[in-house]
């Protein structure tokens, strides 16, 4: 190899080292990803249940002054979230992802029997119940309630209330 084949050599070499310390600087100046914030309702909510629906996937209820919200989550990460205001004088259970959230107008219940043909027990907080829609059968547009006081014996009858999202 002449002297010609020993410059090309090397300036390939050279060449080869200044792109990979390019590379290197372009690397270690990139910002590193910010990590994921774990979402929060709004001021003054406050976890009140979770429900799991299967081994990954969890629903949890959040309550607070002007209403709730529903977080899924799925590996423990957080997915989505639906919220809505509470009120009204009348008893209400609405389908959100994938779980029955109901809300009492009767004053003192602590839990709930929820579901047919076996209904499922699910605590009252500040009015608001969350369970899995697995209570019910999918072509089900009402579901039976029966709110419990904190011995649980029923507080009334049981009342068949509709579904808001089915139908």
């Amino acid at each position: 190899m002449g002297i010609a084949g020993f410059r090309s050599n090397m300036r390939s070499l050279i060449g080869l080292a200044a792109v990979c310390l390019a590379v290197a600087a372009v690397i270690s100046v990139a910002p590193n990803p910010v990590p994921e914030r774990d979402w929060r309702p709004p001021a003054g909510y406050v976890l009140a249940d979770t429900v799991s629906l299967d081994d990954e996937h969890t629903l949890r209820l959040w309550t607070g002054p002007s209403g709730w919200y529903v977080e899924s989550m799925l590996s423990g990460r957080h997915q989505a979230a639906v919220g809505a205001g509470s009120g009204g004088d009348q008893s209400s259970v609405s389908e959100v992802l994938n779980g029955l959230v109901g809300q009492l107008s009767l004053a003192g219940a602590t839990a709930v029997a929820v579901g047919s043909p076996t209904p499922v027990r699910a605590r009252v907080h500040s009015g608001v119940f969350l369970v899995s829609t697995s209570v019910i059968r999918s072509t089900d547009r009402a579901v039976p309630v029966t709110p419990l006081d904190v011995n649980g014996k029923p507080l009334a009858p049981e009342t068949l209330v509709e579904v808001a999202g089915r139908g």
